[in-house]
């Protein structure tokens, strides 16, 4: 009778290893692509079909491999990088670890085509499930290719936890952007379904690439940095105050050109922004830390996304003054002073605020848009009998802080946020309108030209029809560059750029989360808070209570599209209770 510990058999242990390395189709690529720029490769070209569902193909014209080689390439911690245990102490490359490709080929149908510089005829290799079925010589160019089809087809439950194509796509678009970015003097090619998506031509200038991957519109809003302790040197790029996302998606962390993970250093970037942007935004930053080799040690994660420090309290406070210093406050007199940086109020046109519905527009010559004048209606679509028998009316006494709106019944006091409050009547308003199919849209005599950072071209691209069914009319003009020909009525013309960047914001981060139709929603969110009244913004008393009257057909438990409570209540017998009186 055997025992109860027993050896795996190899073909599952493989299987096993292979999970550790490649999760979904986006860890191939980046495998695949990170052995390429080991291999010395000026041009790389990555494929995708079916967002890597049926093929990934890497090609690069780097050094190339023998035709000995290629077999033992397959094997299990063959590597060419390291040779003795104190090289895992000087780490130059991105792959050392010997695992990429005999895991990519354990779970997938794989042909490696390959030819040395100096050889004159290559190797083809075809695996399955890890066996190799041929090796053959094969006429191909120098460098390698590789071809992966059908990946975890020996293994469906681990494919049943992929997501949809255009997830996956996404994933893997990611994963070829940060590499792109950190390599300007490699071109960068990404296909998918056919279609040329991304087309980075190498280049001197690191600048130029980030200009090309972030988007001229972002690239703008950025300053470059340097800064030096010791061994340590940071530079990089990031946002100005007055720039900033609604999500940690524009945060790029390298550590000697590696794309890593560390949570020391996101917390320093927060920090370096804590006190300049508002809460529950991040910033845009393009960092590379760069250290002698002996002071990382990049072997602590199977997929090598995560590294340690030899000296890890002295990052957190470089990565803070190297940042902190770009906030430092601007003499008024420079020509570099920043627009809206003043303390004095940040809305004096608070008397022309738009809420909530529009009454008239004018369009002079040119496409330039005047700002609209507005009546103050009760919600529309909600009946009047509804608002009056759901629960007593309200009876304003004011505003507190610019931010909350006060008010009394019978029973209590009742505190009202301003922003959350109108963000829900915007939201219930425009899904209504959405359901009817009556949103009223606005075109521009003159497109709006909007150039986006690579990621949001993709997003932007595969929602094309979800914005148009909103309202926006969008089309793509260019790589990168998108002509935005009409917006809803309800937004604020000035600013389509700003709030189709909110609505992409609230995709990427929602889109793993939401299929099919769901992905409306953070639209309709992203469009709804965008166009809602601000905090610290005075409001005209007309405005105040056509506001509390559009609250009133919603319950006491409303909150916000985001989850945020719109009421708080705090009952009269308490206030009593508090001055010692009676209860009535």
């Amino acid at each position: 009778m055997p025992g109860k510990v027993q050896v795996l058999p190899e073909a599952l242990s493989r299987v096993i290893a292979a999970g550790e390395v490649i999760e979904r189709p986006s860890s191939v690529v980046k495998e695949l692509m990170e052995n390429a720029i080991d291999a010395g490769a000026s041009e790389v070209v990555v494929e995708l079909k079916a967002g890597g569902f049926q093929l990934i193909r890497v090609q690069d014209n780097g050094e190339g491999m023998d035709r000995e080689d290629v077999p033992i390439a397959l094997q299990r911690h063959a590597t060419s990088k390291i040779r003795r245990i104190e090289d895992l102490c000087a780490i130059q490359t991105l792959g050392f670890r010997g695992e990429a490709l005999p895991s990519i080929a354990s779970v997938s149908q794989m042909i490696i085509k390959t030819r040395a510089r100096d050889s004159i005829t290559g190797t083809r290799l075809a695996c399955d499930g890890g066996e190799i079925k041929a090796l053959s010589d094969a006429g191909c160019p120098a460098g390698t290719e590789v071809e992966v089809r059908n990946l975890f087809f020996n293994l469906p439950v681990k494919r049943k936890f992929l997501r949809s194509i255009s997830l996956e796509l996404r994933h893997a678009s990611s994963h070829f952007l940060r590499l792109s970015l950190a390599h300007p003097s490699i071109s960068f090619k990404f296909i998918h379904d056919g279609r040329l998506l991304h087309d980075h031509w190498r280049t001197d200038s690191l600048k130029v690439r980030m200009e090309t991957i972030l988007g001229r519109e972002i690239y703008d809003q950025l300053q470059l940095f340097e800064h030096e302790e010791g061994e340590i040197h940071l530079s990089g790029l990031a946002s100005l105050p007055t720039f900033s996302r609604g999500n940690a998606e524009g945060i790029y962390l390298y550590v000697n050109r590696r794309f890593v993970r560390d949570r020391a250093v996101y917390k320093a970037i927060q920090a370096a922004y804590r006190h300049v942007i508002p809460q529950g935004r991040f910033p845009v930053v393009v960092l590379f830390l760069d250290l002698p080799p002996s002071a990382v040690d990049a072997n602590v994660h199977p997929a090598k996304t995560e590294v340690k420090f030899r000296e890890s309290e002295k990052i957190f406070p470089a990565v803070l003054a190297a940042l902190s210093s770009l906030h430092e406050p601007v003499s008024p007199s420079k020509d570099t002073q920043w627009a809206g940086h003043s303390k004095a109020n940040p809305h004096p046109e608070a008397q022309a605020l738009p809420l909530p519905f529009p009454r008239s527009r004018s369009y002079p010559q040119g496409g330039s848009l005047e700002r609209e004048t507005f009546d103050f209606k009760v919600c529309e679509g909600v009946p009047q009998e509804e608002r009056e028998e759901n629960g007593h009316p309200f009876r304003i006494l004011g505003q507190i802080l610019n931010t909350y709106i006060l008010c009394e019944n019978p029973e209590s006091l009742i505190f009202i946020d301003q922003h959350a409050a109108h963000e829900r009547i915007l939201f219930e308003r425009l899904k209504r309108a959405y359901e009817a199919k009556s949103l009223s849209v606005v075109r521009f005599l003159t497109p709006i030209l909007m150039e986006c950072s690579s990621e949001e071209t993709l997003t932007l691209t595969s929602h094309l029809q979800d914005f148009h069914e909103m309202g926006f009319e969008v089309d793509r003009v260019g790589e990168n560059v998108f002509a935005v020909r009409s917006v809803p009525s309800l937004i604020d013309q000035g600013n389509a750029r700003e709030v189709i960047r909110r609505v992409l914001e609230e995709l990427i981060f929602e889109q793993p989360f939401r299929k099919g139709r769901e992905t409306l929603h953070p639209i309709l969110v992203a469009l709804s808070c965008h166009s809602a009244v601000r905090a610290n913004f005075g409001l005209k008393s007309e405005e105040i209570e056509a506001l509390v009257k559009n609250l009133q057909a919603f319950p006491l438990s409303t909150t916000c599209p985001h989850g945020r409570p719109v009421f708080f209540c705090f009952p009269l017998s308490d206030l009593e209770r508090q001055f010692k009186r009676n209860p009535r």
